[in-house]
């Protein structure tokens, strides 16, 4: 079976109705007590922000200790002060599945470094300019653990849901460094709509893991929540957008740094085959939406269902 045949989302039984985490509650409660600014709290929560980003620091005993533990140095190695501190919001977004908790950066310097403390344990990787958000699995948050063992009687560390988190963190980058020209749009209404489009895109990774179990940096993942995201966004889905953050506006002909290299190399033997196999199942998306009344949740189980293969030939389930 070629593997864009394959779907993994059909292989455990769907949750039917998958409910409001705990940590959403929690969340409201940390937000609604506290008094200062939001990016204040957030050093509350990540014991990672009393660290400095740099070379090696995913090892330094202390920031494991703090990241095992919570158990902060003192005083903070470099405590974080972010660039643009009016600029980062924190709060709760709405989603089929309940809240989820969302960091929005304003300033690209404090998504940077937010996403290499958070996500890459304070090394210093390179953030490219095609990614504009993340979703943070499984976090260990200890503002959360600190509020638990106040409150409960309970060995908090044995109850992870007490604790760990799914954040998504976003930017107001341009969705996927494409420029607001390519959509003949401005760059305040593109950096708005990129806003929505990102959001959206990772709320899907996170339902694909609440009702399908998996969530993973796969191309099926991906055309579902570009699909999501750019239907939010947008108010339909158009698959000229879609191929332009692949990077495929321009079939044949490849538009280096476009967000398909991330999922396959373009040096790979099949890497054209892909290309076309995703711009058909694009325009077959497109009119399947249409035809079946734009139901922006069932066509997201729709996708979840049908394989890539399978979109490009028209043969949704």
């Amino acid at each position: 079976m070629n593997r864009l045949d394959e779907n993994r989302f059909i292989e455990l039984p769907i949750e039917e109705n998958p409910k409001e985490e705990i940590f959403a509650q929690d969340w409201e409660v940390l937000i609604s007590h506290h008094d200062g600014l939001p990016w204040q709290l957030l050093r509350e929560m990540c014991v990672e922000l009393d660290f400095p980003v740099g070379k090696g620091q995913s090892e330094n005993p202390e920031l494991l200790m703090a990241l095992k533990r919570g158990i902060r140095p003192s005083p903070a190695s470099e405590p974080w002060t972010p660039a643009d501190p009016e600029k980062i919001l924190v709060y709760l977004h709405p989603t089929p599945l309940g809240r989820i908790p969302v960091i929005e950066c304003g300033s690209d310097q404090d998504f940077i470094h937010l996403q290499r403390c958070l996500v890459y344990r304070c090394e210093p990787l390179p953030v490219p300019d095609s990614r504009g958000a993340t979703i943070i699995k499984n976090y260990n948050n200890w503002a959360r653990i600190g509020m638990h063992r106040r409150n409960a009687a309970v060995d908090v560390l044995k109850c992870p849901a007490l604790y760990r988190d799914y954040i998504l963190l976003l930017s107001h980058r341009y969705y996927s460094g494409v420029a607001p020209e390519s959509f003949g749009l401005d760059s305040g209404e593109w950096r708005q709509k990129s806003l929505v489009l990102r959001r959206e895109h990772e709320v899907a990774h996170y339902m694909t893991q609440r009702y399908y179990h998996s969530s993973k940096n796969e191309i099926h993942d991906e055309l579902i929540a570009d699909f999501m995201g750019l239907t939010a966004a947008f108010g339909d889905y158009d698959p000229v957008k879609f191929i332009t953050f692949l990077g495929l506006e321009n079939y044949p002909k490849y538009r280096m740094g476009g967000r398909l290299e991330i999922y396959l190399p373009t040096d790979d033997d099949i890497f054209n085959d892909l290309c076309k196999t995703l711009l058909q199942a694009a325009q077959n998306v497109a009119s399947h939406y249409q035809k079946t009344g734009r139901d922006r949740m069932n066509m997201f189980h729709t996708l979840c269902r049908t394989s890539v293969a399978g979109m490009a030939r028209g043969d949704f389930v």
